[in-house]
């Protein structure tokens, strides 16, 4: 269970997120939106603060095997996409023992495409729900839910429904360092006439 851990600034900027989302949404009805389903897969790079049953500070950083799936949902230059991702489990030797973090999470980003017939490139921004599984020195334990900013670019080739694209994604704050470059596809849905206009 995702449960939102903010700030007194958060909810202010999460709750106009999501109304602009919302209000595009109502806005795209009738102008030729296409769903889309996708899965990337690639690395993620991880750099944690952890702390131990004693108080004491520790750093994790390292890379990992990560997977993403989600759903989005576009108009011709507009969409949004959300979806659940794994990044993996990082660890980092240290002289008493093994330091590890485990990041989970769901995510909310708005999107914008340009495209020059089958290449596409994108942008997009919008909000990580991290969940954290940590263990130091054989203390497990699990830290607050965190709301991250998310920001991501990529570039991919649309060859009608089917869809591949390679992308990088910031994901962290400052004291978790979150990123993915990952590689995927995508199936769209929709009218055969629109196939050509990506999401």
């Amino acid at each position: 269970i995702y449960t939102l851990s903010l700030n007194s600034t958060k909810p202010i900027k999460m709750n106009k997120l999501f109304i602009a989302l919302a209000l595009f949404l109502f806005a795209s009805i009738g102008l030729n939106a296409q769903i889309y389903i996708g899965a990337s897969v690639g690395n993620s790079f991880i750099n944690k603060d952890l702390e131990d049953v004693q108080g004491d500070d520790f750093t994790v950083d390292g890379n990992a095997l990560g997977y993403k799936v989600f759903l989005g949902y576009g108009v011709k230059f507009l969409g949004i996409e959300g979806g659940y991702r794994d990044l993996g489990t990082a660890k980092s030797d240290f002289n008493s023992g093994v330091l590890k973090t485990h990041v989970t999470g769901i995510d909310l980003a708005a999107r914008g495409k340009v495209h020059v017939g089958p290449v596409i490139a994108f942008a997009k921004a919008g909000a990580f729900f991290a969940k954290y599984e940590n263990e130091v020195l054989d203390y497990k334990y699990d830290d607050d839910n965190t709301t991250n900013f998310l920001w991501g670019l990529g570039a991919g080739l649309q060859l009608g429904r089917l869809g591949v694209r390679l992308e990088y994604e910031g994901l962290g704050k400052e004291n978790s360092k979150l990123s993915m470059l990952t590689a995927g596809l995508t199936y769209h849905f929709g009218k055969k006439e629109a196939e050509h206009e990506t999401n």
